[in-house]
């Protein structure tokens, strides 16, 4: 199916198309060899306007033109912890409501994986399910222990968290930030953890619209001797521009 068909048979992407360039890669020290990776995972924040559909086919267009395989990482059980932080759901009922919102945008765009399906093998997977192997426990277990003994490190995932907050920060009582940067620093852990199954499971590629400064500093070797899994990943931090 050409590109042209894939507007007719998903019109609301013809008049709000968007192209998909490299921002950075880190470490930057593979910025030129990446590619020759088979190989990739693409991260999907739920609830995110960078994965609405029309962003979402020029991410999946972007990978397709470069990767014969491509893992759909749907952030499923983590956004658990953006609801709960935001919302104010219970943790029960927050995680039932991630589980259901993944189910959707899986299920909403599998028509845009299925255009490039000539060029690539998309497949979905999920943060739910990855949490449950015994692989991701173990990789909590030390990503938490370090977290915990390395001020450097809690330093980087905390100022991290924070950015995600800076626009009502000064409106918070310090009850409610320390609350926030815990649950902030809880969703990075995890995410770490699971990335690093991929990573074990040879897929060292990872593709995103957006910045992840604590984990480009792992990658960039800023604590060496963390968790190899992590240090071996490449992130490719990606630009989004309407056409």
């Amino acid at each position: 199916m050409t590109i042209i068909d894939n507007y007719n048979v998903i019109p609301f992407l013809r008049n709000d198309q968007y192209r998909a360039k490299i921002a950075f890669v880190s470490p930057q020290s593979r910025r030129n060899t990446f590619e020759s990776e088979t190989e990739c995972f693409l991260g999907v924040s739920l609830e995110n306007r960078n994965f609405q559909p029309n962003r979402f086919h020029a991410l999946v267009k972007w990978a397709s033109r470069r990767f014969s395989t491509c893992k759909i990482l749907i952030g499923d059980s983590i956004h658990r912890i953006t609801l709960e932080t935001m919302q104010g759901f219970s943790q029960e009922e927050a995680l039932s409501r991630a589980i259901q919102i993944g189910q959707n945008f899986m299920k909403e765009n599998q028509n845009i994986l299925d255009t490039f399906s000539h060029a690539t093998k998309f497949e979905y997977i999920t943060c739910a399910k990855t949490q449950k192997t015994s692989d991701y426990k173990l990789f909590k277990k030390i990503i938490t222990e370090y977290f915990e003994s390395s001020k450097k490190f809690r330093f980087s995932v905390e100022e991290f968290g924070k950015k995600f907050h800076r626009h009502k920060w000064d409106t918070l009582n310090e009850a409610e930030k320390l609350y926030r940067i815990k649950q902030s620093s809880e969703y990075f852990l995890e995410e770490f953890a699971v990335f690093a199954c991929l990573v074990k499971n040879g897929n060292s590629v990872m593709i995103y619209p957006g910045a992840f400064s604590s984990l480009a500093e792992i990658t960039d070797g800023k604590f060496p001797g963390f968790l190899p899994e992590l240090e071996a990943l490449t992130v490719v931090s990606i630009n989004l521009k309407r056409r």
